[in-house]
């Protein structure tokens, strides 16, 4: 049963009174989540009732004017508010694009650097800065098992690249100075980067 309060100046209607439960749909209890034989089975008493499957509320009934005049606002709200997102993800994924212009730039300026160092076959012994080590596991010469290879990368004074591809490892931390001694021995690049391979290197701080 409802009860009219008043009927504001907009024609709205408002009442209160008891109505059907909207967490129960009036069946007092709640159900589970089981289907047994093809019947919901509940579990409980709904605690928004206590059971009963009425509540007491209040709820507005608006004249169709009115209720068209507010979903007038609330579309022209919502359209502002995704045009506002729009601009603001437009605005991010410009900001992205152009670091990630740089940073490509930054990486492709840095690789130009790298040019190739002595001529193949020759021994060659410069200071250098050690940048990182790789390894992977290879197929062991002695014909069964795998040996670990370490890939050594090295960068002289002038920004030149240096790789030795060893199965021996290095104590040394990136960015400790090292003196590389070794033989050139191929001239090849990677990811459009120029690197002097190097082998029976030995490699000292």
């Amino acid at each position: 049963m409802a009860t009219l309060i008043k009927i504001d100046r907009n024609g709205s209607k408002h009442y209160e009174g008891y109505c059907k439960c909207d967490r129960c749909s009036g069946r007092g209890q709640y159900w589970w989540g089981a289907i047994i034989n093809g019947s919901p089975q509940f579990s409980g008493v709904c605690y928004k009732c206590g059971g009963t499957g009425q509540m007491y509320t209040k709820w507005i009934e608006r004249t169709p004017e009115y209720q068209a005049k507010l979903d007038a606002k609330r579309a022209e709200k919502y359209a502002k508010a995704q045009a506002e997102w729009n601009a603001k993800r437009a605005a991010w994924e410009e900001e992205r694009r152009k670091r990630k212009e740089e940073q490509e730039a930054k990486i492709k300026a840095e690789k130009a650097k790298s040019q190739y160092v002595g001529v193949i076959g020759n021994r060659i012994a410069c200071p250098c800065t050690y940048v990182h080590s790789a390894h992977f596991d290879v197929k062991s010469y002695r014909g069964f098992g795998t040996d670990t290879m370490y890939v050594h990368m090295f960068k002289d004074a002038d920004g030149n690249k240096l790789v030795w591809k060893t199965s021996s490892g290095l104590p040394f931390a990136e960015g400790d100075s090292v003196n590389v001694v070794g033989t050139v021995k191929e001239h090849s690049e990677y990811m459009d980067e120029k690197q002097t391979v190097l082998t029976r290197c030995k490699v000292t701080e």
